[in-house]
C-alpha cells in the first residue's frame, strides 16, 4: 500500500519526469544515432550492414552491467550508484565518440551500454522503493509515456545535428542528458531503506538470488517481458534499413520515428487508465492476447503484397503493433518485480540483465532476415508474442496456486 509520503520525497509530477530521464539516458544514446548510421559507415569503413550492431552491442552491453549495479546499489545506496554509472556512461559516450575505428566504437558502444545498465536498474529499484501494487504500475506507465518524448525528439535532434557536425556529435547527446540527470539527482531523497540494506557478502547474495529464481511469478513476468523487448528491438535496429533500404523514405524516418513514439506514449497512457479502473493483472492479459491475433493480421497483409506491403499501410500497421507492445512492457517489468521489494536492487539487476541480454539476441535474429522484405519484422511479433502470451499464463497459473496454498494454510489451534 502507498504511502502519502514516498521515500523519493519529491513531488509526484516532479518524479515521473526524473524517473523518466533516467530511463531516457538509454533511449538517447539508441535513438538520437539512428539517422547517422549511413555517415556511421562510411567514415568508419562499414560495408555490410553491421552498422545495426551499434544497437545490438550496446543492448548486450546493458545486461552484462545489470548484475553489477543492483547489488551495489542494495550495499550502498541508490543514489552514489547511480552518480558512479552515469559517469561511466559519459565515458562511454565519449570513447565511442572519438573512435578511429569500427571495432573501437563498439567498445565504447559496450562501455556506454555496461553503465547505461545502471540507471536503468537502479532506476526500477527506485520506482519499487517508493511505490507497491497498481500505484507502482501506474507509475512506471506514466513514467515510459513521459520517457518516449525522447524517441519523439531524438531522431529530430540527430538530423538537425547532422546539418553542421558529423556522426561523432550524435553521440555526444547522451553525454550531456548523463550529465543533467547526475546534477538533477541532488533534488532527490535517497530512498533504499536501512532495513534493506544488504551486505556484498556471497551468502547474501545467494539467498536473494535464490529468492528471485524461486518465485514463479517473477521468472515468468521476467520470460514475457523479455519476448516483448525482443519483438520490439528489431523496431529499433532495422527501422533505419526498412525507410531507406526497402520503401526509399529516408526522408521521413525522423518524422514517423516520432510519430510512432508519439503513438505508443498514447497507448501507456490509456493502459494506466485501464489499470486505474480494472489493475493491473486483466489489463496485462488483455493486451498479452491481443499482440499475436494483430501481429499475425500484420503478417498476412504483408505476405498478400509479397512481403512489401504499401508504405502507409505497413507504417499505420506497425505502429498499432508497436503501441500495444510499449503499453504492455512496462506492466510485466511491473509485474515481475512487484514480490521483490526487500531485494529490488539484486532483483531488477537479474530481472533487467537476462531481458536484455537475451532479447538483443531475439532481435537481431530478426533483424538478420529484415533485408528486402518487412514479413520478418511481423513474424516476430507473432513467435515472440504467442511465447510471450504463454509465459504470462504460467504467471497466472502460479499466482492462483500461491493464493490458493495460502488459502488452505489452518491456523494454529488455541491451545
Amino acid at each position: 500500500m502507498t504511502t502519502s509520503a514516498p521515500a523519493h520525497g519529491l513531488r509526484r509530477s516532479e518524479f515521473i519526469v526524473l524517473s523518466s530521464m533516467i530511463s531516457a539516458t538509454i533511449a538517447i544514446s539508441i535513438d538520437t544515432i539512428l539517422p547517422a548510421f549511413d555517415e556511421l559507415a562510411g567514415d568508419l569503413d562499414i560495408g555490410d550492414g553491421s552498422e545495426s550492431l551499434a544497437i545490438t552491442v550496446f543492448l548486450i552491453g546493458m545486461g552484462l552491467g545489470m548484475p553489477i549495479w543492483g547489488p551495489l546499489s542494495d550495499r550502498y545506496g541508490r543514489k552514489p550508484i547511480l552518480w558512479i554509472s552515469l559517469a561511466i556512461f559519459v565515458l562511454g559516450a565519449i570513447v565511442a565518440a572519438t573512435a578511429s575505428s569500427f571495432g573501437v566504437f563498439l567498445v565504447g558502444r559496450i562501455i556506454w551500454g555496461a553503465a547505461a545498465a545502471g540507471p536503468r536498474t537502479v532506476g526500477l529499484a527506485i520506482v519499487r522503493d517508493s511505490y507497491e501494487g497498481d500505484e507502482m504500475a501506474r507509475i512506471m506507465s506514466l513514467t515510459s509515456a513521459v520517457f518516449l518524448t525522447v524517441p519523439i525528439l531524438a531522431p529530430g535532434v540527430g538530423e538537425v545535428i547532422l546539418t553542421f557536425a558529423s556522426w561523432r556529435a550524435t553521440n555526444l547527446v547522451g553525454a550531456v542528458l548523463g550529465i543533467a540527470v547526475a546534477g538533477w539527482l541532488f533534488r532527490m531523497n535517497e530512498t533504499l531503506h536501512s532495513d534493506h540494506v544488504r551486505p556484498l557478502e556471497l551468502a547474501p547474495l545467494l539467498d536473494a538470488t535464490r529468492t528471485v529464481l524461486r518465485t514463479p511469478t517473477t521468472v515468468w513476468f521476467t520470460i514475457a517481458a523479455t519476448f516483448a523487448y525482443g519483438a520490439f528491438f528489431p523496431w529499433l535496429g532495422s527501422s533505419v534499413q526498412i525507410f531507406d533500404g526497402i520503401y526509399d523514405r529516408g526522408n521521413l524516418f525522423a518524422l514517423l520515428f516520432g510519430a510512432n513514439a508519439i503513438a505508443m506514449a498514447v497507448a501507456i497512457l490509456l493502459s494506466e487508465r485501464s489499470v486505474r479502473r480494472f489493475s493491473t493483472s486483466p489489463v496485462v492479459l488483455v493486451l498479452s492476447t491481443t499482440i499475436p491475433v494483430a501481429a499475425l493480421a500484420w503478417v498476412m497483409l504483408a505476405l498478400a503484397a509479397d512481403g512489401v506491403p504499401d508504405f502507409w499501410v505497413w507504417f499505420a500497421a506497425t505502429t498499432v503493433l508497436t503501441s500495444l507492445n510499449a503499453a504492455l512492457s512496462p506492466l510485466l517489468q511491473t509485474q515481475a518485480m512487484q514480490p521483490m521489494g526487500a531485494i529490488a536492487g539484486l532483483a531488477s539487476s537479474m530481472t533487467g540483465a537476462f531481458i536484455f541480454v537475451v532479447s538483443a539476441v531475439l532481435g537481431s535474429i530478426i533483424d538478420r532476415f529484415i533485408d528486402d522484405t518487412v514479413t520478418p519484422f511481423g513474424v516476430g511479433f507473432v513467435v515472440y508474442g504467442t511465447l510471450g502470451l504463454l509465459a504470462v499464463l504460467a504467471a497466472r497459473q502460479a499466482r492462483a496456486s500461491s493464493a490458493s496454498k495460502t488459502a488452505q494454510v489452518k491456523p494454529p489451534r488455541n491451545r
